[in-house]
């Protein structure tokens, strides 16, 4: 059985067997007696073991053994010691490492970052210096980018990576030439050092202010990214919930400006009580998927900024898109076959004739009531724009408010004529729908009691009905329009320019020139 022996090189830990370790501990040897024991020559040591480190760590895995068959090649890669040249010339087989982009701290006014660019692409810092500065006259763009690749490229700080940034040869010559010419430079750098202390003390202040900024600004954009990440889980976590109990369960909400509110009656039963469908889970459903599916991933979305992990959720989001576009086709479908029986409008017209008996008054008075309050029967309401859904005795029941029209009359009595409109498949079927609305008016003398709804049984569904009321009075008569008219009586009256409100509670003559307020 083959002897091992653990080893620490150039900051690695390795296992060799008992042959690799004697072939480099030989070879190691062989280089300190050939380099001799200056401070230089040290350096070039502990460089090349650092590189023998690196090109074994690529070539094993965890926990392999190193053998001889693997060090010699490294050996010959580097060089053998009597390859180096007293005239710095070597005799070994040249190994380039590949370039890399680094800064360069031996041509560095600030950071480094022109003097890296510059041994990159092997021209001049100067023409990388004056580009920055050009740069900056473009609304600061120079300084940001040099701030950017101040804090992308690394520094160059090895003889190793210097060689990397310039695309030297590698064998045990280069390095040592390499290390040598770091030692001058250190040398020579604490002499100017003396000589420019003020300079560099300034050019010091300068780079820290500017570490300093970066920070800053870090530190900005991680707050923002915090802010928003926490409005983004916070807010869509309200309207999820929202939409959970607006679909599913009770609405509890106050009015929306008029919009949408009530309370009692989940969207199932709107949809039930309004659309001609089989189940209203064809729309709830979808619905709801559609508008949850973004709300959740803007969720996540805030999670992921707040706490930034990492996580494989591409195939979750794949599949989340699929159902979201499903949801999406599905409820068009089902607002395409609803719009469908919609296709053709009739209308059903009834006239009533006001003929005075117990008094010769020329005046209609025209009422209504309020059906929250004059009525015991409606014990639930939701609002849907000018709809309303009713719960009357345990059933729901869609509803909505008739329009009051005052035309003018060329025959000799005033009359009332109610016009109930309806949509549907075809003509017979809008003409029963129109004939379903169920409205009355009360007529006692000259009193006219108008329902301030009409009602769309419950078999019947939404097919866009509407009722319209026209008072026809001839000229010489007039009409009393009492308060509770105001959400009755249309905004624009063909023979008057007054608003509804500034109508009721007056009594109106029709004259030639149209309504007039009574003297």
């Amino acid at each position: 059985m083959n002897t091992t022996i653990n080893v620490s090189l150039g900051g690695y830990s390795f296992t060799l067997d008992e042959s690799a370790y004697s072939t480099l501990q030989t070879y190691l040897d062989e280089v300190k007696i050939k380099l001799g024991n200056d401070t230089a020559a040290q350096e070039t040591v502990n460089d090349i073991e650092f590189r023998i480190a690196e090109l074994l760590s690529e070539k094993i895995t965890l926990g392999q053994v190193v053998t001889s068959d693997m060090v010699m090649p490294i050996i010959e890669q580097i060089g053998k010691p009597e390859d180096i040249g007293d005239d710095g010339n070597t005799m070994s087989k040249k190994q380039y490492r590949s370039k890399r982009l680094y800064r360069n701290p031996d041509d560095s006014i600030i950071a480094g970052v022109c003097g890296g660019l510059a041994a990159y692409f092997r021209v001049d810092p100067l023409v990388f210096r004056i580009l920055f500065i050009a740069f900056l006259f473009l609304k600061g763009f120079g300084l940001l980018l040099y701030i950017l690749l101040w804090i992308a490229m690394p520094k160059a700080k090895t003889p190793f990576q210097k060689m990397e940034m310039m695309g030297d040869a590698e064998n045990i010559d280069e390095i040592g030439r390499r290390v040598r010419k770091e030692i001058s430079n250190a040398s020579d750098n604490l002499k100017k050092s003396k000589a420019g202390n003020t300079v560099n003390k300034l050019i010091n202040l300068f780079v820290q202010v500017l570490l300093y900024l970066v920070k800053a600004m870090l530190v900005i954009v991680k707050v923002i990214s915090i802010t928003i990440g926490i409005l983004l889980i916070v807010s869509m976590l309200l309207i999820f919930i929202a939409l959970v109990g607006a679909v599913f369960f009770a609405s509890y909400s106050p009015d929306f400006s008029g919009v949408i509110g009530g309370v009692g009656i989940t969207l199932n039963q709107i949809i039930a009580a309004v659309l001609d469908i089989s189940s209203s889970y064809w729309i709830t459903i979808p619905l709801f998927l559609t508008l949850a599916i973004p709300i959740v991933a803007l969720i996540y979305a805030g999670i992921r900024i707040l706490f930034r992990f990492r996580a494989k959720d591409g195939t979750i989001g794949i599949i989340a898109a699929v159902i979201w576009a499903a949801a999406v086709v599905t409820l068009s479908l089902t607002f395409f076959f609803q719009i469908r029986g919609l296709s053709v409008s009739e209308k059903v017209v009834k006239e009533f004739e006001i003929s005075p008996v117990n008094s010769n008054s020329k005046v209609v008075m025209c009422k209504s009531y309020n059906y929250l309050t004059d009525s015991t029967w409606v014990e639930e309401t939701v609002q849907i724009f000018d709809w309303k859904v009713f719960t009357l005795k345990g059933e729901h029941h869609l509803a909505g408010s008739p329009t009051l029209i005052i035309e003018k009359s060329f025959e000799a009595k005033p009359r009332l004529e109610v016009i109930r409109r309806a949509r549907g498949v075809n003509s017979y079927t809008a003409e029963k729908n129109a004939k379903d609305i169920i409205y009355s008016i009360t007529l006692n003398d000259t009193l006219a009691i108008l329902d301030p709804l009409y009602i769309i049984p419950e078999k019947t569904k939404w097919k866009n009905q509407s009722v319209t009321v026209k008072l026809y009075l001839p000229e010489g008569y007039g009409v009393h329009l009492d308060e509770t008219l105001t959400d009755i009586l249309a905004k624009y009256q063909p023979y008057s320019n007054y608003w509804p409100d500034e109508m009721v509670g007056k009594t109106w003559i029709m004259t030639a020139n149209g309504l007039r307020i009574a003297r």
